[in-house]
């Protein structure tokens, strides 16, 4: 998600070449997922050997949250993308996304001993939802709601974004035809 979204906003609002770079947004999406799988690879294959950590029990329900998490923060960086006015404004909004995911989404703590307000914006972003499937269904451990219900959030955020991204980009005056 990090990367993506400054391909799309280098190019000014009104640059005719960005309705081009929208409609070959796909390129840098697959590049951009072909290397965070790439880095989840070396993640997975390595904890168990630096860290001791156990290895998914359901190896398909990981590959499926790992799908939908990717697929919902490319919506989210598209829709970045779309949004900023200039490639420097792109890190802002980047930071504003990652961040708090990173902070409340269960990646640095669990989402239990967060505060409920905290458990709550956190929510706003794909990562709890993520971390709730790997954790109930891919390593089979208590959940803080049914895992599958995280399942669909995702894949309607990821629509969503996407849906929105397309509207907002057709929409905005600047674009010339």
């Amino acid at each position: 998600v990090l990367g993506k979204p400054a391909f799309l906003a280098s190019h000014d609002r009104g640059d005719p070449q960005r309705e081009a770079l929208l409609a070959e947004e796909r390129i840098p999406a697959i590049s951009t997922a072909l290397h965070i799988s790439l880095a989840s690879v070396l993640v997975t294959v390595t904890a168990p050997v630096f860290f001791d950590a156990p290895l998914p029990s359901n190896w398909l329900a990981f590959l499926l949250f790992f799908g939908l998490f990717l697929f919902a923060c490319s919506g989210i960086g598209t829709l970045i993308g779309v949004i900023a006015a200039n490639s420097r404004v792109t890190v802002l909004w980047q930071q504003l996304a990652y961040l708090p995911s990173m902070m409340l989404g269960g990646l640095m703590m669990p989402g239990d001993i967060l505060p409920q307000v905290l458990t709550k914006v956190g929510h706003l972003l794909p990562a709890p939802y993520a971390m709730q499937g790997f954790l109930g269904l891919a390593y089979g451990r208590d959940t803080l709601y049914q895992p599958l219900w995280g399942a669909l959030v995702l894949l309607a955020g990821g629509i969503v974004a996407f849906a929105l991204s397309y509207w907002l980009f057709a929409w905005d005056s600047k674009n010339t035809d």
